[in-house]
């Protein structure tokens, strides 16, 4: 091909493109910048609210035993895992003290009882004494002086008598004391069940001053076992004695264990500014898998709807941006729930649902305060009450005409939340915003199944 030919032909191109080009951009530029929306049908689902914490297996009864007297350990009995019973030896510190204490003790009763023999023979002594000096007296063979001194020589022997006995209740106590600290010297186990923890060598010095040491930790049944479970207060007020529980623990991967509220504590504990309260479910160990200690990952289940409407709680979140509030239409603007007060999202509708909770719970309080017998009546459940708040949606098959719609939702599990008041079935509601030129179109946001959540998130109203 000629040169020239060659170039007058690559030139042509280059304009054809050049011209595509600029084309393009003066097109991208004059087209209307109208925002994209990502959104979601409303549909109907099973929705389960729960509130995760973490917490510890522990027996139902743990008893540690400890040592009332010091001593040298003599002798053990038991160790790690070892089933016991109630009453059986489990130490012996060294007796060799505690019987010369003992024969000590003996002998000071032994002399306290021959002290109370002299003294009842002198008491005799003197009494006979006093009868001769009384018949002295009147028969004036002797002053009245040496009358008096004989009967106050016979009243003092019968004190001696009476401190005498004293003396032996006394040396009869000490004995038994230290008969006591015997008999305590041999440990036994107060119930039934087996050993978690043993903290005493053969050999070791055991001293029991002000705390008694704790020489074993025993397990009543490792068979019924409770969780510790610590709960925020934010969600202390959804949980309810017997509801239903399940947990998992690091050792067993996959496997769900059940369990039951027991107890929901009333004594806070606050750890570096966070408020807790100790939840107690009870759990079924008769496959004895569970052990003392383990960490458990709890997720109690407060609340469940079934077949109700749900959005995705995405949706609560979503705010449009002032630029893309005022490119409503007319129509959308004259909607009930928009203008300005609601063009500030659900922010703006859960605090107003908020004042709205506030009165209710007013209400609620009124109506708890019993009657002039004061009988008060049960509190109501917490995921009972609705909270307003405010979506946007848009017209089917549409990206723009925004229209805020206020609402009343109620539990949630934190993707998925239910509407109680205010949408209904197939009504397109808006998620979020497109961003990026690679972005879905509208309408084309990610599916979801509309069953019921669940999962380890605490679901929060």
């Amino acid at each position: 091909m000629n040169p020239t030919l060659r170039r007058i032909l690559l030139l042509t191109v280059l304009a054809v493109v050049l011209a595509g080009g600029v084309y393009s951009l003066v097109g991208y530029f004059r087209a209307p910048k109208g925002p994209r929306w990502i959104t979601q049908k409303v549909t109907r689902g099973d929705i389960t609210q729960v509130v995760s914490a973490t917490g510890t297996l522990q027996p139902m009864v743990l008893s540690p035993v400890g040592s009332q007297v010091s001593g040298i350990v003599w002798k053990i009995h038991a160790d790690y895992n070892d089933a016991v019973k109630k009453g059986q030896v489990l130490v012996e510190l060294d007796p060799a003290l505690f019987q010369a204490a003992v024969r000590r003790e003996e002998a000071n009763v032994a002399a306290a009882q021959a002290g109370l023999l002299r003294a009842k023979a002198d008491a005799r002594n003197a009494g006979l004494a006093a009868e001769r000096a009384r018949a002295l007296a009147g028969r004036n063979y002797i002053s009245l002086a040496e009358r008096d001194t004989a009967i106050a020589q016979s009243e003092s022997t019968r004190a001696a008598v009476s401190n005498a006995e004293a003396g032996i209740k006394l040396a009869q106590a000490a004995l038994d004391r230290v008969r006591l600290d015997l008999k305590n010297s041999v440990i036994l186990s107060p119930v039934d069940g087996v050993v978690i923890a043993r903290n005493v060598e053969l050999g070791q010095a055991v001293v029991a001053s002000f705390q008694a040491p704790n020489l074993f930790t025993i397990a009543e049944d490792l068979r019924k076992m409770q969780v510790l479970a610590n709960v925020d207060e934010a969600d202390i007020g959804h949980v309810r004695v017997g509801s239903a529980a399940e947990f998992t623990v690091d050792s067993f991967r996959g496997r769900r264990f059940f369990a039951r509220v027991a107890q929901v504590r009333n004594a806070a504990q606050t750890v570096q500014n966070v408020v807790t309260y100790v939840v107690v479910l009870q759990v079924d160990n008769s496959d004895l898998l569970l052990r003392p200690g383990m960490t458990a990952n709890v997720r109690l289940e407060v609340a469940k709807r079934q077949n109700v409407l749900v959005i995705p709680s995405s949706a609560l979140r979503f705010k449009p941006r002032l630029e893309q509030q005022g490119q409503r239409s007319a129509a959308s603007s004259s909607a009930p729930g928009s203008g300005a007060t609601d063009a500030s999202g659900p922010g703006e509708g859960r605090r107003r649902g908020g004042r709205r909770a506030d009165r209710d719970e007013g209400k609620v309080s009124k109506e708890t305060k019993g009657d002039a017998s004061g009988a008060a009546k049960e509190a109501p459940d917490p995921a009972a009450i609705s909270v307003a708040a405010v979506v946007y949606t848009v017209p089917d098959g549409t990206a723009g005409d925004l229209s805020a719609s206020r609402i009343q939702i109620g539990i949630s599990d934190g993707s998925l939340t239910e509407v109680r008041e205010g949408l209904s079935e197939g009504q397109t509601i808006v998620v979020d915003t497109v961003r990026g030129a690679n972005a879905m179109p509208p309408g084309m946001g990610p599916a979801r199944p509309s069953g019921g959540g669940g999962g380890f998130r605490r679901g929060g109203m």
